[in-house]
């Protein structure tokens, strides 16, 4: 799930100040801004409407649907493996994550549920955009891009089926409301016939949102002595550190802005829709198969479609970039974690 990182500046903790709130079912009390009671009254029948068994039937739908699914401890070597064959045969292709902030665009996108709905996109649009409105205002928008990412995706990670089983059993007060939404919404939507034909599937590798922490061991092999490299990412020193690293001649570095929650900043980060489109007419892939490494949030999605139409193969890393960076972002990144893999100097 995507975290909140207040620690990081004195403007999150006074924002995360103003986001306290309650609700009589003690909903996510531990968890900054909590929802107020109709939201939480709407999880509640949400929760009690789509139980445990119906959600992980939903995720086998989805995943049997399949061409192949990628889990578990040889999810890294195959990835590579599929990667590899497309970066030697020059192939466009695109692998994107579906995460919790996906979901909620999803679970949005649905119409059950309005207030718990727009309380999950206030809570990610502050959270990526450091403006509550961003999503809620352009929800079609996000809704299309997501769609269209899928459509066009080759592999795509999505939340586990062990991930689902657990949000049912996490207490009320400490389940965090908008990132267990998020995580089921993803195959609450996929699985009704009603929004989606299954058999959109059929050609997809179905994996899980960590892969990107499977590939870790794989990236130095698939990037080696590469004739070019793309970096869509918030750190605009990573291309020459890439480049330097692994003998890669041509890069190019699209910068876009840091996540808010990363960045520590409760204002609007002026990525959607400000920077948005330059960013989209800057991708330009040299030659058919030239991979782009992306980190830019949600709108990783539409940046890796545009790579692929264009050509290239986009690789959305998500948060490992920041590992790479020397920071830890999310949950699990302890400091020896990040030690491991980072490529700033240690």
């Amino acid at each position: 799930m995507l975290p909140l990182v207040p620690s990081q500046s004195e403007l999150w903790t006074k924002c995360r100040r103003n986001f306290l709130s309650h609700n009589t079912h003690n909903l996510s009390i531990k968890h900054w801004w909590p929802p107020q009671q109709e939201a939480a009254d709407e999880f509640i029948e949400y929760n009690n409407n789509i139980g445990e068994a119906d959600s992980l039937n939903q995720f086998d739908k989805v995943a049997q649907a399949c061409k192949d699914i990628y889990v578990g401890d040889k999810a890294g070597n195959r990835l590579y493996h599929f990667f590899k064959e497309k970066i030697d045969s020059k192939t466009p292709a695109s692998l994107v994550r579906l995460g919790d902030a996906d979901g909620n665009v999803l679970f949005n996108a649905m119409g059950q549920w309005p207030s718990l709905s727009e309380y999950c996109l206030k809570k990610i649009s502050q959270i990526y955009f450091g403006d509550q409105r961003v999503m809620v205002n352009h929800s079609d928008f996000f809704t299309e891009i997501v769609l269209d990412a899928v459509k066009n995706a080759d592999v795509i990670g999505a939340p586990e089926r062990g991930t689902i089983s657990r949000s049912f059993n996490t207490p009320l007060e400490t389940i965090d409301t908008r990132g267990m939404v998020g995580m089921r919404g993803v195959y609450n939507f996929f699985s009704s016939p009603s929004n989606w034909a299954l058999s959109e599937f059929s050609d997809v590798i179905w994996s899980s949102t960590w892969y990107s922490r499977a590939l870790l061991p794989y990236y130095s092999k698939l990037l080696q002595d590469l004739p070019f490299c793309g970096f869509i990412t918030c750190y605009p020193e990573m291309a020459s550190i890439f480049a330097a690293e692994y003998n890669i001649p041509k890069t190019q570095s699209i910068n876009v802005p840091m996540q808010a929650s990363v960045a520590g900043k409760s204002e609007n980060i002026r990525h959607y829709p400000d920077a948005y489109q330059s960013i989209l007419d800057s991708i330009n892939p040299p030659y058919e198969g030239a991979v782009y490494i992306i980190a830019a949030g949600i709108l990783s999605k539409p940046y890796a479609t545009t790579v692929k139409a264009r050509g290239g193969i986009a690789i959305d890393v998500g948060s490992i970039a920041d590992v790479w960076m020397g920071t830890a972002s999310r949950p699990g990144m302890d400091k020896s974690f990040v030690d491991k893999w980072k490529m700033v100097a240690k």
